[in-house]
């Protein structure tokens, strides 16, 4: 599921070591609507052997502050809301490109009260990301309620050939649901993401334990009650976005 040689080769330039301690392709900071903090970032991977990219909400700060800490290995990323509520995780080789990307195609077009949304569509996103050296994949393509994209996004069809990866495990949703998303991104032959979807430390912490097989009896109680956390905070940052609080 987790395993370093089933990433597409455009990470290659990021797989430093023989091994890792830790893959999280999917992390959101106080930047957007988490609660992790940077410091909390760069005392966490010190000492871990790791690959880690921040996919904050139409925002960049965090990704931008860590990528200049030499000792961090982070892949450049966003998660470009659209306007229907339709997201793609978009990574980048070069941190240029992700800047270049976001104060051209995503800043401008910040939706004013929806934290997760711009007033752009999907084939904007597609046809903009594609034109740098950049990976698209589908985040939570079987998610739950708005996320779930293979129930309320009747385009969806249309954009699996368009994407080069799909999400196939996200740490925040229940193991059917990504059995659900590994089968799709199986059957579309397209290159497996994968992450906590973390917006506390918590759900973090809790993807690296799954990782490094550090399991106890309460595991799967624990990570549904972070997860249940983590929508109270997901509610209140939303909230506040809405009502102008930065």
């Amino acid at each position: 599921m987790l395993k370093r040689y089933s990433l597409s080769t455009f990470f290659d330039d990021f797989l430093t070591q023989d091994s890792f301690d830790y893959v999280d392709l999917h992390i959101h900071t106080r930047a957007s609507d988490g609660l992790i903090t940077t410091k909390f970032l760069k005392n966490f991977l010190k000492d871990r052997n790791h690959l880690i990219s921040i996919t904050d909400h139409n925002e960049i700060t965090s990704c931008l502050e860590l990528h200049t800490i030499e000792e961090l290995n982070i892949v450049p990323g966003i998660e470009v809301g659209c306007s229907d509520g339709f997201e793609l995780l978009v990574y980048f080789k070069d941190i240029v490109e992700l800047k270049d990307f976001y104060n051209n195609h995503v800043k401008p077009f910040k939706n004013r009260y929806k934290i997760t949304r711009t007033n752009k569509g999907y084939q904007y996103y597609l046809k903009e990301a594609q034109n740098y050296d950049s990976f698209i994949s589908i985040p939570h393509i079987s998610g739950i309620a708005q996320k779930n994209y293979i129930k309320n996004k009747d385009y969806i069809e249309d954009i699996i050939p368009k994407v080069d990866g799909i999400e196939s495990y996200n740490h925040s949703l229940p193991k059917r649901r990504n059995s659900i998303a590994s089968k799709i991104m199986t059957k579309s032959k397209k290159s497996p993401t994968f992450g906590s979807d973390a917006h506390i430390t918590k759900e973090m912490i809790s993807f690296y334990n799954l990782q490094n097989n550090d399991f106890s009896k309460s595991f799967y109680l624990r990570k549904n009650i972070y997860h249940l956390c983590s929508i109270i905070v997901l509610f209140a940052k939303h909230l506040y976005y809405f009502m102008g609080v930065k």
